[in-house]
This record gives C-alpha cells, structure tokens and sequence, in this order.
C-alpha cells in the first residue's frame, strides 16, 4: 500500500498519520474450552500506543512482510525515532521480528495471525504514520494494514488530538468539506486534514481552518484524517469535521475531535426538544482553575459554556457528541460534572470527571456507571498492595452535580445513598514507588452481585481484561512473556473480582483459583526491560477450567508380614503424568521414579513399614500412603520332626489368599486404567 500525499506536504510537521483499530486474536489450536485467550502488546503511558492487527493465511507456505515508516516519506520528512514490528500465532513469535522499516520473511499455515507494532513518534510529534503489507512467495498482495502510533489520549503532556475515519457517498456529485476550530477554550494552533482514497491518492487536503470542494464517487470508499495541536496553556481544544453534499443535505461524514485537556465525556441520542447543559466544580479534592462544556452536532458546536454554569439549546432527534475541560490549580487535583437535562423528564446525561495537573503526583480515574434503583450501596475500594502500597487513595461518588455521601480518605467503605439512575465514581491515587494497584466495586444492600466492579493499575504497564465465569468451579490461568519487542523485567497477574483479589502470580506460569459464576478481572502488570526503548512488551494470557487433579489407588497384598516377609504393592493413578515412589523407613527399599500404574515386591522388610506413592499431572500432585506392619514370630520347640499336616494347611490356604488378593488388586488397577482412558 503506496499513500500519495505530496501534495499535503504541511502535514508532516504534525506527524498526520493513517490509523487501524487494535485487534486481539484468538490463537490458531487452542482448546476449544478455553474462556480466554489473548496475546497483547502493552507500552508505558510515554510511548506510542501500541498497534496490532489481524492477518488471515488462506494457505499454508512462506510471506513476506514489510513494515514502512510514512512520516519519513513525506515531505519535509517526519520519520518515528523507532519502530519494530513481530507476529504472533498462539503464544509463540513467527519468523524473525522487525527492529526497524524493511522487509522479513515467515512460514505460515492457514489460521489467524496478529501482527505487533510499537515505535517512537519523532521529536515534536505526538503520533507517527506506519504501513504495512503482507505478500506471498510470488509477490502477490495478500492484505495491506496502515496505523497511527499515538500517544494515548490520557497522556500528559499531549498537546495533540488525531482523527482518522471513512465513509462512502451515495452518489457521485461535488461535496462540500469543512474543518473547523470550534475555539474550545481558545483558538489551536494547528489545524489540518487530508482525504484520501482507501489505501490510494489523496483527494483533497486543508492546510488550516476552512472549506472545500472536491468530486467524490459512489462505491469508493474514502479515508479521511485530521490534527489538531495546540501550544497554548492549558494545551487543549476542540476542532470539527463535516463532508456534505455541495447542493445541500445530510452530512455524509461529521465528527468533532476533542485536543489535549478536553475530554470526550458521551455520546447521547437525544429527542428533539429543549435542553440545559450544566456544568458544575465539586471542588474535590480543590477547585478548579478552568471548567468549560461544548454540546457538538455535525462537527459545530451547538451549546457552549466557558466557566461553571448553564446554557440552553434546542435538539433534533439525533447523536450528540458533549465535551468537558477540567484544569485543575497549580500542581494538584479537581473534578466536575457535566448534565444535560431536558425540560421535562429524567436527565439525558449525568457523568463527573476527576482531574489532574500535568507533572503532579496523583493519577485520577472516572468510572461512569448506573444503578437499578435507588437506595443504600456500599461503595469500596482495596489495595492490592502490588508492586507496592499507595502513598494515598481517595474515593467518592457524584450523582447529577452533587456528590453522594462523603469523600473516603483512605482505601475502605463508604455507604450511599443514590437514586435509580447514572452514577459516576472518582479515584485520586498517589502511587507507591513502582506502582500500584486498586480495586474498586459498588454494590446494593443485601444484592449478590455488584452493580459496578474493575481494577485499575497506575504508573507501570497494565492491563484487564474482564470474564464473565459461566459455573462455580476450580480454573486455570496461564501467562507466559512473549518476548516482543523485549523480554519484561518482572511481570503478574491478578484475579480480582471488584474490590476482592482471589488469586495471583508474579512469574510466567500457571495457577489455579475457586470461583462463583460472575464476572472477573485479570489485570496484567509489568515492567519493561529497562534496556528496551521501545518501553513495551507482549504477553499471553489464558483462562480455562482447571485440568482434573489426579488420583492415586496404592494396595498391598498384605497388611502384615513376619520379619524378613515381602509384600506386593499394586498401583494405579487418574490424570498423572508421573508419579515417585517414597518408604518410610527408607531400608523398605521402594523410591524414585514408578510409572502411573503398576506391581512390584519391594525388599523384605523387618520393620512396620509405610509405602507412599505422589502422583502429579496438570491438575496437581496427589500422594497416597499405606502401612505393612511388621509382627513377631513365635518361637517353636526344639529340634527338628515332621511337619505338622494342620501347619501345612494354614501355610497354603495364605498362598491361595494372597494369590486371590493380588489378582484382585490388579484388576481394580487394570479397571482405574480403562476409565483413565
């Protein structure tokens, strides 16, 4: 795939780049029970978010792939600082992983593969463009991906807001494209956008603020891409997209794209009517230094406010897109919220956003939730205390501009009482040295399950991904470090569920925990090899029921012998792949290694003696012991006779008994083995 973009050359100053969503393929031949199944690339939150796309081999035989730096084609140039690139089938890295642009081959067989790439944006840019192309042995194009390597959008400083999109038009005609800076809080400094054709030449292109027209044909498909920076402080602002038909109608592609501090907070679909966009400071922990809120439709603004305060404007029955700007004092913290409520009926929206000074030393979270009904929660937070403890935790919860009950200082309980409706929880965290890791749930009085649940890693590599458990039962995760673009420093996972951790492990490997139906969150944390640059790393991570643990049948011919006497142990196992032989004391002569079923006569023995046989599988071990006692022989009279015919009897009736109880222990064993299998 070749993007002609000469003609744009204005753009390579802002690293205008080309975007793919994330994708998280399920490995080709794993088992079909497993609940999760996923292999993904995670980066500090100072680097580029990392991409992944979706590759389907139709037939097995040797590709190429070539990675291509875009920037650097432009002109003037805007090369990434780095860049690599590895594919992934399961767990396992295919063919050789590239370090920079260029071309490598690898051997594949039909399935799904998932293409890994991180990089560095070049000096100045917060994002850099990169393509790729997949081939066969004949050159023959098999699939074609392009991306953005961004910045993620939560990063500060981040001065830079990216849009990238598509759309087709029903008719061939002239078309009218708009990019325009809604001025949110103030003017950007920065201002372009670029329409392509999917994967092909550039239609047309905005060096700043303004308007166009340009021939657009039915049936084409059109990428469409734009930035906007602003250096001012606060670093933020708002800009709008809009491609209409020139004659007049319905926008065939409208967006509005929110720069540095401003946030997207929802996208309502309201009826039409009349509404109020309200916008408070709750002054949590402090008062803000800014608040604004914008109600956006087909890329202009339609309801504005610049402080803390309300605004009216008339809806049609559409999608709304409402932005929020919080910029708290000097080095610290805030939080406000923003409402739009029609003139009659419940709220249309009703959301809270805490905030946090560039450089400071809180990270603050917002989770917008909802409740049923109203009445008493009990809303909690714990620390997981990994890698290390919170200097500080604060939590509370905002309902329609008012804050629900009392702040809570330290990780614990607080009681609410909301109405049925939205609801959103604040975290102000101050992470320990490394790192930490908070849950957090919401739950009714006297409810089974939580209304609101997740986990949360700050200042480290973090992911979760949450699981719905189908049926109470033992399950099994399984992590393991891919290696991409280097290996982690030190890696875990937790299994939480809400504010409870129910299992855990800080290595790559495997473990097993107990859980009810419900959902789950398996939060990965890590920290990269400090010797990468790329400052980023690729893990796998399956969850599935637990394997069977094994059993272990261990007999003897007899439970008590004359000193000197032998036994026969007999043995049979259930889900073990190996099983060691132990004697207690050791002159019983039965140790190392036995195969999971069996017979054997150890050395005689002159003492009570215990046999014990650990058995172990994916499932676990499972030892079973048993006990030959060892009796006294009576003495006899002197000299020797005849052997007394009673004597005789009892000496061949024990034959025939122990032979008896021998043939039934192996057919018990033999049994335990046709089962297994």
């Amino acid at each position: 795939m070749r993007f002609r973009l000469r003609e744009a050359a204005s753009l390579a100053g802002a690293g205008l780049l080309f975007f793919a969503s994330t994708v998280h393929a399920q490995c080709q031949g794993c088992p079909a029970g497993d609940l999760l199944d996923t292999v993904q690339t995670v980066a500090a939150a100072t680097q580029a978010v990392p991409l992944e796309f979706s590759l389907s081999i139709s037939n097995k035989g040797t590709y190429q792939i070539t990675l291509t730096d875009l920037g650097a084609q432009l002109t003037p140039p805007a090369p990434l600082v780095s860049v690599e690139l590895a594919i992934t089938s399961g767990t396992a890295i295919v063919g050789t992983p590239l370090t920079a642009p260029g071309t490598t081959t690898f051997n594949a067989t039909q399935g799904t593969y998932v293409i890994h790439v991180v990089g560095t944006p070049g000096n100045g840019a917060g994002s850099g463009a990169v393509g790729v192309t997949v081939a066969d042995s004949n050159d023959n194009p098999i699939d074609s991906f392009s991306g953005t390597l961004a910045l993620p959008a939560t990063t500060i400083p981040n001065n830079e807001g990216v849009l990238q999109g598509s759309f087709t038009v029903p008719t061939s005609a002239s078309y009218q494209v708009t990019l325009a800076d809604l001025q949110f809080p103030a003017s950007l400094n920065t201002l372009l956008l670029a329409i392509t054709v999917q994967g092909g030449a550039l239609v047309t292109s905005l060096p700043a603020a303004g308007t166009t027209t340009v021939s657009l044909q039915s049936g084409v498909t059109y990428d469409i891409f734009a930035v906007g920076q602003s250096t001012s402080t606060p670093a933020a602002g708002l800009y709008g997209v809009n491609v209409s038909p020139a004659a007049g109608g319905t926008a065939v592609y409208a967006n509005a794209t929110p720069v540095g501090a401003v946030a997207l907070l929802a996208s309502p679909a309201l009826t039409a009517g009349s509404y109020k966009l309200s916008i408070a400071d709750l002054s949590l922990p402090a008062k803000l230094a800014q608040a604004g809120a914008v109600v956006a439709f087909n890329g202009q603004a339609v309801a504005q406010l610049s402080a803390a305060g309300t605004a009216a404007f008339v809806a049609s029955t559409n999608t709304y897109g409402v932005f929020g700007l919080g910029v708290p004092a000097g080095a610290g913290a805030g939080s406000y919220s923003v409402t739009l409520q029609p003139t009659s009926g419940p709220a249309a929206l009703s959301v809270a956003r805490a905030v946090s000074a560039s450089g400071g030393s809180v990270s603050t979270y917002s989770f917008d939730t909802s409740v049923p009904t109203s009445g008493t929660y009990t809303f909690d937070t714990s620390d997981f205390d990994y890698p290390a403890q919170f200097t500080a935790v604060s939590i509370a919860a905002v309902q329609f501009g008012a804050l629900l009950g009392s702040k809570l200082n330290t990780p614990g309980s607080i009681n609410i009482t909301p109405a049925a409706g939205p609801v959103t929880l604040l975290v102000f965290a101050q992470p320990g040295a490394g790192g930490g890791l908070f849950g957090i749930n919401l739950i009714a009085s006297g409810a089974n399950s939580a209304a609101f649940e997740t986990t949360q890693g700050v200042g480290q590599l973090f992911s979760v991904q949450q699981l719905s458990i189908p049926t109470a039962g033992s399950y099994q995760v399984t992590v393991g470090d891919v290696g991409f673009p280097a290996p982690f420093e030190n890696l875990g996972v937790i299994v939480s569920q809400g504010s409870t951790k129910v299992g855990e492990i800080f290595v790559s490997g495997s473990f097993n925990f107990q859980a009810t139906s419900g959902n789950y969150e398996f939060s990965f944390v890590a920290q990269p090899d400090p010797n990468s640059s790329a400052d980023a790393g690729t893990y796998s991570l399956v969850v599935a029921s637990a394997p069977a643990p094994p059993t272990v049948s261990l007999q003897s011919t007899a439970g008590s012998v004359s000193s000197g006497g032998t036994v026969q142990l007999v043995w049979s196992s259930t889900n073990a792949t190996a099983c060691t032989a132990g004697a207690t004391p050791a002159s019983g002569g039965w140790s190392g290694n036995e195969p999971t079923s069996g017979e054997t006569t150890p050395a005689p023995i002159t003492a009570t003696t215990t046999y014990t046989l650990t058995c172990t599988g994916a499932g676990g071990s499972k030892a079973q012991s048993m006990t030959v006692a060892v009796t006294a022989s009576s003495g006899g009279g002197g000299g020797g006779g005849a052997i007394d015919l009673e004597l005789l009897a009892l000496i061949a009736s024990a034959a025939l008994l122990r032979g008896a109880t021998l043939m039934r222990l192996r057919r018990t064993a033999a049994a335990a083995r046709a089962h297994t299998h």
